[in-house]
């Protein structure tokens, strides 16, 4: 029998397994920073604005280059709007971004769906179903960019919602990419409006429609142009050292489960967890009053070790009373 020669190439079993754990590892820890405005892209129209315009360049996601999206999976909920004025809030998904073991918006989601699965009652069905598809995580993406009327400012991310309908923000720019390939294809050319030497910027325009929707348009810069003509800021947008999920951080799972159930969390120094703002009040009220009670309750005096001269003064004092 002849012997076979072995491949010189071969798959490494080591590699392997160190990438179905990094595929499954779940990590508790939560990363602490500063909020800073600077941080994130101001791509949403405040009150009595109509419209704006933001020109902005796309960076590599990784500081080892790649692609500029990075996909994530978010919840938005309807929240007390002492929480947020808009009556809205988005939460990054622990579990779907394997942030985290558990997620409170997954487990009312969850719950919703058994129950809307074990009744025939339309209405129920209807009622459980709308909890369901709220709770539910849904797809998102961020980017890294910069501001051009804001450089100054560094890094910026950009966190916007995925399309099924394929007409979200993430579609439209990959069709400019699209079309300004083939576009140069035909010229016997290529192009990349990504490239951050000889790329473009993306200008975004953002108006509010007759309903009150913010409506989004991407288009390109005509010109290429490079990130920047110095080398060494070039380097420094892209070698930032932020991460994306220590700018959109994952709350706590105390502070998310009270949102999701209509509350308000507030943190409670006592007890080093989050608790409903209500809760608190009440406990504080409850802790207050017995305060209160404490310091109005009446203090007997102990007269049995005084001495007989402290009984003698103490008696005549009272005897010079006017009554």
């Amino acid at each position: 029998m002849s012997e076979t020669k072995n491949l010189s190439v071969n798959v490494d079993a080591a590699a392997v397994a160190e990438q179905y754990a990094n595929e499954h590892k779940v990590t508790t820890q939560k990363k602490k920073t500063e909020f800073n405005v600077k941080n994130y892209l101001q791509a949403r129209l405040g009150s009595g604005e109509t419209t704006k315009t933001l020109t902005i360049r796309l960076l590599p996601f990784s500081t080892e280059g790649g692609s500029p999206f990075k996909k994530v999976f978010i919840h938005t909920v309807k929240v007390n709007k002492e929480l947020s004025p808009g009556g809205w809030r988005t939460f990054v998904c622990p579990t779907h971004n394997k942030m985290g073991d558990k997620c409170p918006f997954c487990e009312v989601s969850a719950e919703a769906k058994k129950l809307r699965q074990s009744t025939d009652v339309k209405t129920e069905k209807d009622k459980y179903g709308d909890v369901e598809f709220m709770n539910r995580a849904k797809a998102a993406w961020i980017v890294r960019c910069i501001e051009r009327d804001h450089e100054e400012d560094g890094v910026k991310f950009w966190l916007f919602n995925d399309s099924a309908k394929k007409d979200g923000v993430y579609d439209k720019i990959m069709n400019i990419y699209f079309e300004r390939k083939k576009s140069a294809e035909r010229k016997g050319k290529d192009s990349n409006i990504f490239d951050v030497n000889d790329g473009k910027d993306l200008i975004i325009t953002l108006t509010r429609d007759q309903n009150g929707k913010t409506v989004i348009k991407v288009v390109d810069d005509e010109d290429k142009s490079p990130l920047t003509d110095s080398y060494e800021q070039g380097m420094a947008w892209i070698n930032d050292p932020k991460k994306w999920d220590e700018v959109y951080t994952v709350k706590s799972y105390d502070y998310m489960k009270i949102v999701a159930c209509g509350g308000v969390p507030v943190f409670d120094v006592e007890l080093n967890k989050y608790v409903d703002a209500e809760e608190k009040k009440a406990r504080d009220i409850e802790v207050q009053e017995a305060k209160i009670k404490e310091a109005l309750t009446e203090q007997t005096r102990d007269y049995s070790e005084m001495t007989e001269e402290v009984k003698e003064a103490l008696s005549e004092s009272e005897d010079d009373l006017p009554f």
